[in-house]
């Protein structure tokens, strides 16, 4: 090799980087508020599609045993003498309350927790799930499915026309709710709301 031939080294100059740098800031910038909102959708839509499946699971097993199956709701932070399942007693409040019969225990709970038992074994949990996102109806119900796949629902609803609507909201903004429908033939529907 001769001194008038020199190689020419291959890299990357200080600029280029800089500049490449700067794009891939600038994309992870607008990147970062779409991908929240992406995880948000997807949390809502899990626990939708949860709720689904443990009201489905409790129909069909009414139907197969041939006995009324309950899923009972029990929303956060309302007082209860009841405590939980052992799965659903998280961030649990005891209050010790005292009256002319003596002293008991209040439960609170935070988020809501869902659980199918057989009407005629209500301490056997066969299922259980949780929810932050659940905002009506926001007291405690529950929904039996009887025998032959039809649902007691006059625990949920307001008006005996109506079915029972469990509405689920995100905690993100500028996502749509979803609202559950059950109805008395014990069908459930999904109803994306439009905001």
């Amino acid at each position: 090799m001769t001194a008038g031939n020199q190689r020419h080294q291959r890299g990357f100059t200080l600029i280029e980087l800089l500049v490449t740098l700067m794009i891939a800031s600038i994309i992870a910038v607008m990147a970062v508020p779409a991908f929240a909102g992406f995880l948000a959708r997807q949390q809502l839509a899990s626990d939708v599609n949860e709720l689904i499946s443990v009201l489905s699971f409790a129909r069909s097993e009414a139907i197969k045993q041939r006995s009324d199956t309950t899923v009972v709701f029990s929303p956060p932070n309302a007082a209860t003498s009841k405590r939980r399942p052992e799965s659903c007693r998280n961030n649990e409040v005891a209050e010790e309350l005292s009256d002319s019969n003596g002293v008991s225990i209040i439960y609170r709970y935070s988020g809501w927790c869902y659980w199918v038992v057989k009407s005629d074994a209500a301490d056997e949990i066969l299922r259980l799930g949780q929810s932050a996102n659940i905002t009506t109806p926001d007291q405690a119900f529950s929904l039996t499915f009887q025998s032959l796949g039809d649902a007691n629902i006059d625990d949920c609803r307001t008006d005996l026309s109506d079915p029972c609507q469990i509405t689920l909201i995100s905690q993100r903004e500028g996502i749509a709710p979803v609202t559950l429908a059950v109805n008395i033939t014990g069908s459930i529907r999904r109803q994306e709301s439009q905001q």
